[in-house]
């Protein structure tokens, strides 16, 4: 009996052994899989996105834009994302350069010329799907390229509407343009057809909406922009650049005009440049319409300008004019050159 218990003793402890090293195989294959169970596993789940994924898409999509503003905005350092800012950031004028650029006194003439102001910044057009041109609104000053016998179309914003009678374009000759009114509600879009004639070259077009106002330059130059469209933000201006129609005319502005007389839309300044007069109006002015009356040199045309933006633009060198207000007792604005009255 003792020797049976001796191996009944000896037997436990060889079963306790074996079942040690077993366990402990077992532990060193887990050992070895670690890896392979906590690796991260991608469940595809119908119906629920992914955080991680969106979150790329995102930073993804924020990239794209920037890449694409600093695209538009070219080298213009004034309008120039920089690094962390998500938004153009104005550039500092310093202030002898804010002092020599300052606006002329209405009603007088500067001692010397008036420095040139820096060229207004051209808006980057940008080509997307079906062919159709996009600029940003606040971009600058949009040139549509449109060559006959092409008709361009420029859409506006769903629900935009504007007036036939506020439409200005500065060659009237050789350009034209037809309000496409949208037949859906008031939620069509309405459009402006846009037509060059064969001998059409550059000319300014002024287009009042019931939301903003487009300053265009027109240009009949290929490739023709069949189809043109606006972007818009929150912080864009209500009005594109004025645009003064002298491209490729070089020369000094004359600022040596005097104005007599007192009316609320009396204009801001007269001068003369490149054998053209311009008038211009203070914000709001030009609506006033006063007529223009050229006094010398006399003109056969009885109406011989055209209104670009805020200005009346005359195809000549005017001595003196007259500029009458509508209505009885109509305010009047006298205008002469080089002396005093």
């Amino acid at each position: 009996m003792p020797a049976r218990r001796h191996n009944g003793v000896r037997d436990n402890g060889l079963m306790k052994k074996t079942h040690l090293l077993v366990a402990l195989g077992i532990l060193s294959g887990c050992a070895h899989d670690h890896d392979a169970d906590t690796a991260p596993v991608r469940v595809n789940t119908p119906g629920m996105p992914s955080a991680e994924l969106a979150l790329q898409q995102s930073i993804d999509r924020v990239h794209a834009f920037i890449t694409n503003m600093q695209q538009r905005l070219g080298d213009d350092p004034a309008l120039r994302i920089r690094p962390g800012l998500t938004r153009p950031v104005a550039a500092v004028v310093p202030q002898a350069q804010a002092t020599a650029t300052s606006p002329v006194t209405p009603g007088t003439a500067p001692a010397t010329p008036a420095p040139s102001s820096p060229a207004a910044h051209s808006a980057t057009p940008l080509v997307g799907k079906g062919g159709v041109t996009w600029f940003a609104f606040g971009d600058g000053t949009p040139t549509i390229t449109c060559h006959h016998p092409a008709i361009c179309l420029l859409r506006l914003e769903p629900g935009e509407t504007a007036q036939a009678g506020q439409i200005t374009l500065s060659d009237t000759a050789n350009w034209h343009t037809d309000l496409v009114r949208g037949t859906r509600g008031i939620h069509a879009g309405w459009a402006l057809a846009i037509e060059p004639g064969p001998q059409a070259q550059q000319a300014q077009l002024s287009l009042p909406t019931s939301r903003r106002v487009y300053n265009i330059q027109l240009a009949a130059a290929l490739p023709s922009m069949t189809v043109v469209a606006f972007t818009h933000a929150p912080g864009d201006p209500l009005s594109q650049p004025e645009i003064t129609p002298r491209s490729g005319i070089t020369g000094t502005p004359d600022f040596a005009y005097r104005m007599t007389g007192n009316a609320p839309w009396k204009p801001m300044r007269v001068y003369r440049e490149a054998g053209q007069t311009y008038i211009q109006f203070p914000p709001g002015g030009i609506n006033a319409a006063p007529r223009l009356l050229v006094i010398s040199p006399k003109a056969a045309n009885a109406q011989d300008y055209t209104v670009v933006g805020d200005s009346y633009v005359i195809p000549r060198a005017v001595d003196e004019a007259l500029l009458i207000g509508n209505g009885a007792q109509a305010p009047e604005i006298h205008i002469t050159h080089g002396g005093t009255e």
